[in-house]
């Protein structure tokens, strides 16, 4: 009889413990800046990544695209987190994204990205987030595998932009 009571008050206190698991792996991640490395201050800031410059050609010094995690959500859909990185003598690039595809139900793009500008004294980075409903896309079954082309016609839920004014150089000051 004891086992029983025991049991039962077990599992009342698990219960309570168990917390909602997303089984999506969702992450609005916007990157992690820490005082040591520097201090940024961060500003908000109305000022955009310019994409038109970033389309000019021009020579690439370093380029890597690292998969974080993916998985295919037991059947379900795709979840996927990479990080692309392209350095050019005018700056440095970075997208962080978050694609997520629950097959029939949702598409869900979170993208982090930064930008430095040769010469400036900021980063830019600019969150976004863009989700709609499988059923309110009009587009080819194909196009929902395809997170570039599906981020010009999923719906922005989120966007935040800050300026990341890099710490003065005592050097400069001379």
């Amino acid at each position: 009889m004891c086992f029983t009571l025991d049991r039962e008050a077990g599992l009342k206190e698990a219960k309570d413990v168990v917390k909602p698991f997303d089984w999506t792996f969702s992450t609005s991640y916007k990157g992690t800046l820490l005082p040591e490395a520097g201090g940024f201050e961060v500003v908000q800031t109305g000022e955009r990544i310019d994409y038109e410059k970033l389309k000019q050609p021009e020579k690439i010094y370093f380029y890597d695209e690292v998969i974080l995690f993916e998985d295919e959500l037991a059947d379900n859909g795709t979840a996927v987190l990479s990080v692309k990185i392209r350095v050019m003598a005018s700056g440095f690039f970075i997208l962080l994204r978050y694609f997520l595809r629950v097959d029939g139900v949702l598409v869900r793009l979170n993208d982090t990205r930064f930008y430095h500008q040769a010469g400036s004294d900021h980063v830019l980075r600019e969150y976004s987030s863009k989700e709609s409903k499988v059923s309110e896309l009009r587009v080819s079954p194909a196009l929902l595998t395809d997170p570039n082309r599906l981020n010009e016609v999923l719906t922005a839920t989120e966007l935040v932009v800050h300026k990341l004014v890099l710490p003065r150089n005592s050097c400069d000051d001379d």
